[in-house]
This record gives structure tokens, sequence and C-alpha cells, in this order.
């Protein structure tokens, strides 16, 4: 029986939420003397997956897949509920800032199949990412600003990790053939649906 968009769409949300947890808390666990506190370390993997997820599970989907896993991280790691959703609103917004500028600036979509892309598009989310996160922190969380160096801290170590993770994602789907099963996920199914109404 083949799933509908919605359901799988769900599945992977299902799947994708806990997993952004998981990476994140063995982020933590492999570069402990990497980092500067539980959000900021140099090498942080977890930042392509948030890329990841807005790229092929779409806008909404992506962002919830994020925000929901780094709400359960938070909640997890004992925040109260305004500093865990603080973290997680801005944990799932530089992803969707980034592609958005891409778009703006380059006045066409990302493709995921272009090495050149991913990388732009990964320099966008890390500076971004950063300025989200200060913000916030700024607004709700002032005892998270440590230090004037954190904001370039921040910023490497979440290069480095959508990178490394850009990296072994292209290797992947190439190695995989698994390009006709990202573009499809990826797809507006409202757009498709409009192009099929004018066929």
């Amino acid at each position: 029986m083949r799933l509908s968009a919605f359901q799988e769409k769900f599945l992977l949300l299902a799947l994708c939420a806990p997993l952004f947890a998981a990476a994140h808390l063995f982020n933590g666990w492999v570069f402990q003397q990497w980092e500067l506190s539980s959000h900021i370390a140099w090498i942080y993997l977890p930042a392509f997956l948030r890329l990841a997820y807005v790229l092929v599970l779409g806008s909404v989907w992506g962002f919830t897949s994020v925000f929901i896993g780094s709400l359960a991280l938070g909640i997890g790691m004992n925040e109260d509920w305004m500093h865990a959703s603080t973290n997680a609103l801005a944990s799932a917004s530089g992803p969707l800032m980034a592609l958005w500028l891409f778009k703006v600036l380059k006045e066409r979509p990302l493709q995921i199949s272009r090495w050149h892309d991913l990388l732009q598009v990964c320099i966008l989310y890390a500076l971004l990412n950063a300025l989200v996160h200060h913000a916030a922190w700024s607004f709700n969380q002032p005892e998270q600003l440590m230090s004037v160096h954190q904001m370039p801290v921040m910023v490497i170590g979440d290069l480095v990790g959508a990178l490394l993770g850009s990296v072994l994602f292209t290797v992947a789907i190439r190695q995989l053939g698994l390009y006709q099963v990202i573009n499809r996920l990826s797809q507006d199914p409202s757009v498709s649906e409009k192009g099929q109404s004018q066929d």
C-alpha cells in the first residue's frame, strides 16, 4: 500500500524530530572538548540536519521537524518552556531564512544536486543561525551571552557541521541514486497539482 504525501511527510517528521535531538546529544558527547556551552561548539554536525530537513521535507514539515526535535531536547535538558520554545524557534528559523535569502540573492530556488548551491546556503545558514540564536538569547536568556567570541565560534561550528553534512549527503545520494526520491519529497504538492491541472 502506497502512502499518501501527507502520510509520508508525517512519518518522516516522526523519524526526523527525534533524530535531530539524538544528533545534538551525540555531537555533545563526541566533541565535548570543543564546546563553549551546550548550545555552542566549534563543530556542530546537526547543523546540516536543520538544512536538510527544510530542503527535503519542505518549509512547513522541515521547520516542524526541527522545532519539535529542539523543543524535546530543551525540555529533556530541564529548560523551562519559554527558554526551550524560544531556542526551538531560533533553531528552526535559521535554515528557512537561509533558503529564503538564497532565493532572493540568486533569483532562483536552490538545486540540491549542485554542490556550489549547498556551499552558499551553508554559509548563509551559519551566519543567520548565529544571529537568530543570539537575538533570542538577548531577549530571554541573557545568561547564554557569555563571551564576545561566542558568535564567531557558533558561525564556524555551524558552517563546519553544515559543510561536512553537505559532503556526506551529496556523496550518499549520488552513490545510492536517490536524486529522484529527494526531488519528489522536496516538491511542493500544490505546485505539482497545479501543473497537472494545466496539462
